[in-house]
C-alpha cells in the first residue's frame, strides 16, 4: 500500500510538471504571439494610415471643380427612416439601376463615384466607432497608444494564463480601430481638399445667381404694384417741398413703372483672404429690360416697359397747365464692391461700404415735350447724351465711384439713431501748402484756398484766400461735424479767380479711419494729386473728439454721460399748428407757404424747405450743430411765408433755452408756443463732447462741490514689469475723465502715499473710479486696477435742497479690479464731500438785475392791484417751474420742490478771505467760510513772439501743471477759449504759476524747454481779472521777446472745513543755526573729541556741519536751511559723531530729537538739546518761514511716468535750487502732499564729506534708476 502509494504521488507529481512546463510554454508562446500580433496590428495600422492619406490625396487631386459630397456616414444612416423602395419605369428596366439618392448632413447628394462607396465598411456601425470620438482618432500618438496597449494587454493575458481566443479578442479590437481611423483619415483629407479647391474658386471665378434671378422673376410680378405706389407717394412729399422758380408753380410725379422684367443679378465674386471682421464681395447687377431675347410669347404679349412721368405745372392758381417730361425705357449695368464691418454685439453687422469699380453703363430715352405721343428724344441731339452722362458721372462719381465709398451704419440705425447723426467732432488746423503748380501761362497767377468736405460730397467749410502765393500759410482750425468714420476728408486745393470759375489745383484726401486708434495726430503731410500726379503739399493737424454718451455696466446699471457744457445738439422742427391765427389778413385763406429758419445764439444755421398751401406744415428736418456753453445756448425759430416778395414775411417764432427744452422732453412736452401765435412741436438732443484745445470750445459747468480723496497706501500691487517694479500712483476718473492723480512711487508694490489730493463733481450721479496706474516714461501709463464708486454715497442735501458737507475720516478699502483678469491689490483710502457755495456769478447777476428793472417798470406802468395776495410761484434759475413728482429732491409742504437760494456777493465780499458771512436762511443763520475755493480761468487769447507753444498753469506746491492747454499755439496772436480750474486751499498764501513752454508734459522744475514763465499771488490776479479779462505779461529768457496772454478769473467759494495738517502754517521752510556744543565726551585717547553734526528729517540726511579738530566744546557757527513738507509730524533729529580717519565708522557721541511743534512764523527761537550719549548739550537757533514745498516724485532719484522726465533729479523748491536743501515733498495734482519716508541714501567717501565743511546733501541724490525709467 505504501508503495503503492508513492508511486501514484511520484507520478502525479511528474504529471502536475509536464502540465505545468507546457502552460508556461504555452504562455510564453501566446504572449510572444500577442506581443507580435499587436506591434503587426500597429504598425499596420499607421503604415495603413499614411498609405490611405496617399491614396485619397491621389484620387482626390482627380476631382473635378464641383466639390466631392462626403461619403455616407453609417451613423447617419441608422437613425434615420428607411426610404420607400422605388418602382423602376418599364421602359428602363433593362438598363443598369440609378444609385438611390442618399442624405448627407445639410444636403441631398446623387452621382457618388465608384472609388468611394465602400459599401462593405461603411454600412455597418460597430460598438468601438459608435461610442469613440472623432478626436481619439488619425494621430501618431494614438496609434503608437494602441501599439502598446495591444502588445501590454497580449503580455497581460499570457501572464494570467489566458489562451489563445483571447488573442482573437484583442486583434479584433485592433483591427476595428484601425478600420475605423483609416476610414476618418479619409474623410478630413476628401473634406479639406474640398474646401481648398472652393477657396480657389472664390479667388478666381465668379459665381452665377440664377436661383436668385429664378425667384426674383416670380416675386416681381408681386411687389411691382406697391413698389410703384410707393415711390409716386414718397416722391411727391419731396416734391412739394421743392422751391421752383418762375413761371413753374410745382413738379408732381404721376407714372412711375420699372417694367415688368426685374433686375437681374450677373455674377458674385467673394475675397476670402480680408480681415477676419471684413467681408468683402463684388456684385455685378444689369436692368435691361429692352432685351427680349430671354422672354416668352406671353411674356412679350404682357411686357410694360419703365416709364416715369414727371408733371410740371407752369403758371398760377387758376391760370396754370400741367406739362408731362417722360423718361422711358430706362437701362443699367455695373459692378458694385460691397464691404460688410462684422461686429460681436447684434445686429452683427455694424457697416455696409457701397462702391462701384467703375462707371456703371446707363441708358434713357427722355422726352421733355410732346408727350408719349409726338414726344422727340433728346439723347439724339448732338452733344446731349455724353453731357448728361458726365453730369451724372461728375455728382455720383465723388460718392459711390472708387476709391470712394457710400457707408451705411447699420448698427446705428437699427439702434434707433438718426442715419446722420454725428459720432463726433473733428477739428482741423490747415497750416500751410507749398509746391502748389499753377497754370502754364507766364502772367496767372496762383490765389489758393481750401475747400473741406467729406468724400467730395457738399461744402462744409473752407479757408481763406491767399493773394498771389504758392506757399500760402494759413494757420486756421475748422471744425466739422462727423457721422461716420468710414468716411474720407476731401480737402480740395482751388485758385480763386475773379471773373472765370474758381480751377482745382488737386486734392488731398485723409481716411477718417486712421483716427479711431489715434484720435490725435499732428504736422501731417498730405499730397495734393490732380489727374494722377502730385501738385504740392498741405500740412495739417488732424484730432477727433467722440461724443460721450451713457453705458451700460457689467452689473446693468447705466452710466450717465459726463455734464459738460460743450457738445453736439440735434434739435428737429417737426411741425406747427394754427399759423392761421398769426398770418396776415386774406393770406391764410388761400394757405401759406411756409418755411423755418433755425438760429443758434442769434446766427441763423439751417433753413427748411418751404411747403405749399397749407397752414400746419410738417417738415420733420433736423439739424446738428456744436455748442460750447449749453446752459446759455439760445434756439430761435422763424417760420416765414415764401409768397412774400420782400423776404421779411414772419409769420411766427419762438426763442427758447437750449436746456429749456431738453427739460420739457424729457418730461413728455414738446409743444412750445408761437409768438404771436400758434404752436410748433420742437425737440432736441444733447451729446457732449470733450473739446480741449479749439478755440471757442470753452464751456464750462458749475462743480457741485469737491470730492476729497485721502489716499494712505496700496498693498500687493501687480507687477507688470518684466524686470524691476512698478511705479504707481492714483488718478481720480469722474465719469471717464481724469481730475487729478498722486505723487509717483517709484519701484514698490506696496506703496505708501499718505497724500490727500481733490476731485470735482457736477452731478450726484456721476461714476467716480480710483484707478492705480503703472507710470511709463515711454508710451502709456498701464492700469494696475480700480475702484468703483459712486458719488450718490457722499453728495447729499439736506431739507432746504442745499448739498451739504459730508467727512468720513473712518479709513475705506478697495480691492482692485482690472476687466478679464482676476482682483489683485488693494487700496487704502477715506472721502469727504465739501459743496460749493451757490452763488450767482457775472451773468446772472447781470439777468437778475434787467429782471427787477423790468419788474419795476412793469409795476410803474400797472394799475393798483392787491399785491399782497398775490401767490408768489417758485422757480429754478433758468426759469423752469420745479419738479414736484420728483422724489429724490426736497419738498416743502405742499410737494413742490425746495429750490435754494443763490447768494448774490459783490467782489469785495468773495475777497475779504478769512471773513464771514452771515446768510439768512428760513432755519436761521449760517456761518460761511470763503477761504477755500475753486479758481476758474479763462484762457482767452495770447500775444506772442514765437509760435508753437504751450500754456501751464501751476499753483502752490504742484510739481505737475493743473491745466496744460490742449494745443500748440499758431501765429503771434493764437486764440485759446479754454478753461480750467483749481481747488484754492487758502487763498490768502496761494501761488500762480504759468508758463509758456515748447513741451506739453513737463514738470516745474524743467527749465529747459521754458520761453516765459510768471509768479504772483493768486488772490492779486484774481482781483485784476474778476471783472474784465486781465493781461498777464512773462519774464522772457530772451529780453526782446514779448510775451503776454489775456485771462479772466471767477471764485466759487467752497464750504470746506480745511484740516490743520493741510494748512500753509503746517509746511515751509526752517532756517537752522548751529551756534555749538558743550561737554561733549571723549572719544580719543588724548580726552578729546573731533565732532560734527548730521541732521537727518524723516530718516533722511539734510545736512552736514564741518568737523571741530581736538575739542570737547566745538564752535560751528553754521547757517543751513531745510524745506519741512508736513511741520506736525516731521521727525528732525541731530546726532553727533567723532571723525575717526580711516575706513572705521565714526564714533556716536550722542543725539536727540528737534522739536518743532512749538515754532512760530517768522521768530527766531534758541533750543538747548541734551543729548543722549554720556554727557553733552547742543545750541540750536530755529526760524520758521511757512511757505509751499513743492512736491517731487518719491522712490528712485530718478523720474518717469506721465509728467517724467528719465534720468533727472528732482532737488528743487519752487522751482529754483536752494543751497542747503535736504528733503523735498513730493507730489503732483491738487491737494497736500505728505511724506513718511524720504529717500534712503548711501553714505559718500568719509574722507571727502569731511574736506567739504560747506557740501549740503541733496535728498535722494544719491540713487540711480536701475530700471532705466
Amino acid at each position: 500500500m505504501t508503495s503503492n502509494g508513492s508511486a501514484n504521488g511520484k507520478s502525479q507529481s511528474r504529471l502536475g510538471m509536464i502540465r505545468g512546463l507546457s502552460s508556461n510554454a504555452s504562455n510564453v508562446v501566446t504572449g510572444t504571439f500577442g506581443v507580435a500580433t499587436g506591434a503587426v496590428s500597429g504598425t499596420v495600422g499607421v503604415v495603413g494610415n499614411i498609405a490611405g492619406k496617399a491614396v485619397d490625396v491621389a484620387t482626390l487631386g482627380q476631382l473635378k471643380s464641383e466639390r466631392t459630397p462626403p461619403p455616407r456616414d453609417s451613423r447617419w444612416d441608422k437613425h434615420r427612416e428607411p426610404e420607400p423602395a422605388k418602382q423602376v419605369p418599364k421602359e428602363t428596366s433593362g438598363a443598369a439601376p440609378k444609385k438611390k439618392l442618399r442624405r448627407a448632413i445639410g444636403a441631398w447628394i446623387d452621382n457618388i463615384e465608384e472609388e468611394y462607396a465602400d459599401e462593405d465598411l461603411r454600412d455597418r456601425v460597430t460598438f468601438l466607432e459608435y461610442y469613440l470620438k472623432d478626436k481619439f482618432f488619425g494621430d501618431w500618438y494614438h496609434n503608437s497608444a494602441i501599439i502598446f496597449f495591444t502588445s501590454f494587454v497580449s503580455w497581460l493575458i499570457a501572464r494570467l494564463g489566458g489562451g489563445l481566443v483571447w488573442i482573437f479578442i484583442v486583434m479584433a479590437f485592433a483591427s476595428t480601430y484601425y478600420r475605423t481611423s483609416i476610414l476618418r483619415v479619409r474623410h478630413r483629407v476628401r473634406d479639406d481638399l474640398a474646401r481648398e479647391s472652393a477657396l480657389i474658386k472664390l479667388e478666381t471665378d465668379a459665381e452665377t445667381m440664377e436661383w436668385l434671378n429664378s425667384f426674383l422673376i416670380k416675386f416681381w410680378a408681386i411687389y411691382l404694384p406697391t413698389l410703384n405706389a410707393t415711390v409716386i407717394e414718397t416722391t411727391n412729399q419731396v416734391l412739394s417741398g421743392v422751391k421752383t422758380p418762375a413761371p413753374i408753380d410745382g413738379l408732381a410725379l404721376k407714372r412711375f413703372t420699372l417694367g415688368t422684367k426685374p433686375p437681374r443679378i450677373d455674377l458674385v465674386r467673394t475675397y476670402p483672404k480680408t480681415e477676419e471682421d471684413v467681408v468683402v464681395m463684388d456684385w455685378g447687377f444689369s436692368f435691361i429690360p429692352n432685351d427680349t431675347e430671354d422672354l416668352t410669347s406671353r411674356q412679350l404679349k404682357n411686357k410694360i416697359n419703365p416709364l416715369v412721368e414727371l408733371q410740371v405745372r407752369v403758371g398760377k392758381g387758376v391760370v396754370s397747365a400741367g406739362m408731362p417730361i417722360l423718361v422711358q425705357d430706362m437701362a443699367f449695368r455695373g459692378l458694385m464692391q460691397v464691404k460688410l464691418k462684422l461686429v460681436t454685439s447684434f445686429p452683427h453687422i455694424q457697416t455696409v461700404s457701397l462702391s462701384f469699380l467703375g462707371a456703371p453703363y446707363f441708358d434713357f430715352v427722355l422726352k421733355p415735350i410732346g408727350g408719349e405721343t409726338f414726344g422727340f428724344d433728346v439723347n439724339f441731339l448732338p452733344g446731349l447724351e455724353s453731357f448728361i452722362k458726365s453730369m451724372v458721372n461728375d455728382n455720383i462719381g465723388p460718392m459711390l465711384y472708387d476709391p470712394n465709398t457710400f457707408t451705411l451704419n447699420i448698427q446705428q440705425m437699427l439702434v434707433g439713431a438718426p442715419a446722420d447723426a454725428s459720432v463726433g467732432v473733428l477739428a482741423i488746423t490747415i497750416y500751410s501748402a507749398r509746391g502748389l503748380k499753377g497754370s502754364d501761362m507766364i502772367t496767372n497767377t496762383v490765389d489758393p484756398y481750401v475747400k473741406l468736405s467729406f468724400n467730395g460730397r457738399e461744402e462744409l467749410s473752407r479757408t481763406t484766400i491767399k493773394r498771389d502765393t504758392s506757399t500760402p500759410r494759413w494757420n486756421e482750425t475748422k471744425i466739422l461735424l462727423v457721422t461716420s468714420l468710414t468716411d474720407a476728408l476731401t480737402m480740395e486745393v482751388l485758385d480763386f479767380n475773379d471773373v472765370r470759375k474758381d480751377r482745382s489745383l488737386g486734392i488731398v484726401t485723409f481716411p477718417l479711419e486712421s483716427l479711431e486708434e489715434d484720435p490725435e495726430k499732428e504736422n501731417i503731410i498730405g499730397k495734393i494729386i490732380n489727374n494722377g500726379k502730385e501738385r504740392g503739399e498741405v500740412v495739417f493737424d488732424a484730432r477727433f473728439f467722440p461724443t460721450l454718451l451713457g453705458k451700460t455696466l457689467e452689473d446693468g446699471t447705466v452710466e450717465p454721460p459726463p455734464q459738460l457744457n460743450t457738445g453736439i445738439v440735434r434739435f428737429t422742427l417737426h411741425q406747427a399748428k394754427d399759423l392761421e391765427l398769426a398770418a396776415k389778413k386774406g393770406f391764410a385763406s388761400a394757405g401759406l407757404n411756409p418755411f423755418a429758419v433755425y438760429s443758434v445764439d442769434g446766427k441763423a444755421v439751417h433753413t427748411t424747405k418751404v411747403m405749399k398751401r397749407t397752414n400746419t406744415p410738417v417738415w420733420d428736418e433736423a439739424h446738428e450743430v456744436l455748442v460750447t456753453n449749453k446752459q446759455r445756448t439760445t434756439l430761435l425759430f422763424t417760420i416765414k411765408d415764401d409768397r412774400d416778395l420782400s423776404g421779411t414775411g414772419t409769420i411766427a417764432s419762438s426763442r427758447i433755452k437750449l436746456d429749456e427744452i431738453i427739460a420739457q422732453n424729457q418730461k413728455g412736452n414738446d409743444w412750445f408756443k408761437l409768438a404771436p401765435a400758434g404752436r410748433a412741436r420742437i425737440s432736441a438732443e444733447f451729446k457732449p463732447v470733450a473739446i480741449k484745445g479749439i478755440a471757442g470750445s470753452g464751456g464750462y459747468v458749475r462743480p457741485i462741490g469737491v470730492l476729497r480723496f485721502h489716499f494712505y497706501k496700496a498693498n500687493d500691487l501687480r507687477n507688470l514689469e518684466t524686470v524691476g517694479k512698478v511705479d504707481p500712483y492714483v488718478r481720480i476718473m469722474v465719469n471717464n475723465y481724469n481730475k487729478n492723480r498722486t505723487v509717483t512711487i517709484q519701484a514698490d508694490l506696496n506703496p505708501e502715499w499718505d497724500e490727500v489730493v481733490y476731485g470735482t463733481v457736477t452731478a450726484p450721479n456721476e461714476r467716480v473710479v480710483l484707478e492705480v496706474m503703472d507710470a511709463e516714461s515711454d508710451g502709456k501709463d498701464r492700469s494696475l486696477g480700480e475702484v468703483v464708486l459712486n458719488a450718490e454715497s457722499f453728495v447729499k442735501k439736506n431739507e432746504l435742497g442745499e448739498y451739504v458737507e459730508f467727512i468720513d475720516r473712518a479709513t475705506r478699502s478697495g480691492q482692485l479690479v482690472m476687466p478679464g483678469r482676476a482682483p489683485k491689490g488693494m487700496l487704502y483710502y477715506s472721502v469727504s464731500f465739501f459743496p460749493c457755495l451757490n452763488i450767482m456769478d457775472a451773468e446772472e447777476i447781470e439777468e437778475d438785475q434787467k429782471a427787477k428793472d423790468q419788474a419795476a417798470a412793469a409795476a410803474a406802468s400797472a394799475p393798483p392791484s392787491q399785491g399782497n395776495n398775490q401767490k408768489i410761484e417758485k422757480v429754478t434759475v433758468n426759469g423752469d417751474k420745479p419738479d414736484a413728482t420728483a422724489a429724490a429732491k426736497p419738498v416743502d409742504a405742499e410737494g413742490k420742490e425746495v429750490v435754494p437760494a443763490k447768494l448774490k456777493l459783490s467782489p469785495e465780499e468773495l475777497f475779504k478771505y478769512g471773513m464771514y458771512l452771515t446768510a439768512r436762511i428760513k432755519c436761521g443763520h449760517l456761518l460761511i467760510a470763503v477761504d477755500s475755493g475753486l479758481l476758474v480761468y479763462k484762457i482767452i487769447e495770447g500775444n506772442f513772439a514765437c509760435s508753437d507753444l504751450f500754456v501751464q498753469f501751476f499753483f502752490d506746491d504742484f510739481l505737475c501743471p493743473d491745466y496744460v492747454t490742449g494745443s500748440k499755439s499758431h501765429g503771434g496772436k493764437p486764440r485759446f477759449d479754454e478753461v480750467g480750474d483749481a481747488l484754492i486751499r487758502e487763498l490768502e498764501w496761494s501761488k500762480m504759476h504759468i508758463r509758456l513752454t515748447s513741451k506739453q508734459r513737463s514738470l516745474r522744475d524743467d527749465e529747459d524747454d521754458v520761453v516765459g514763465s510768471m509768479s504772483g499771488s493768486t488772490l492779486a490776479h484774481l482781483k485784476q481779472g474778476f471783472n474784465a479779462p486781465a493781461t498777464i505779461s512773462f519774464v522772457s529768457k530772451n529780453p526782446d521777446e514779448v510775451y503776454t496772454l489775456k485771462v479772466s478769473f471767477r471764485y466759487i467759494p467752497v464750504l470746506m472745513t480745511l484740516d490743520p495738517f493741510e494748512s500753509h502754517n503746517n509746511q515751509g521752510f526752517i532756517t537752522v543755526k548751529v551756534v555749538g556744543a558743550t561737554h561733549l565726551p571723549a572719544a580719543d585717547r588724548r580726552g578729546k573729541s573731533d565732532p560734527y553734526c548730521v541732521f537727518e528729517l524723516n530718516g533722511v540726511k539734510a545736512y552736514k556741519t564741518k568737523v571741530v579738530k581736538k575739542t570737547l566744546h566745538p564752535a560751528w557757527g553754521e547757517l543751513f536751511e531745510t524745506p519741512i513738507p508736513r511741520l506736525s509730524s516731521a521727525n528732525f533729529v541731530v546726532k553727533v559723531y567723532d571723525w575717526d580717519m580711516g575706513p572705521a565708522e565714526d564714533d556716536f557721541l550722542g543725539g536727540s530729537p528737534i522739536d518743532l511743534s512749538h515754532l512760530e512764523p517768522l521768530k527766531t527761537e534758541t533750543q538747548i538739546l541734551n543729548l543722549d550719549g554720556k554727557s553733552g548739550q547742543l545750541r540750536l537757533e530755529l526760524r520758521l518761514r511757512p511757505d509751499y514745498v513743492l512736491r517731487t516724485i518719491r522712490g528712485t532719484a530718478t523720474i518717469s511716468g506721465t509728467f517724467a522726465i528719465p534720468g533727472r533729479v528732482v532737488t528743487s523748491v519752487a522751482g529754483a535750487p536752494i543751497k542747503g536743501v535736504g528733503i523735498v515733498a513730493g507730489g503732483a495734482g491738487k491737494g497736500a502732499s505728505f511724506l513718511r519716508h524720504g529717500f534712503k541714501s548711501k553714505d559718500k567717501d568719509k574722507s571727502s564729506q569731511a574736506e567739504d565743511d560747506n557740501s549740503s546733501i541733496l535728498s535722494g541724490a544719491a540713487h540711480s534708476n536701475k530700471n532705466g525709467r
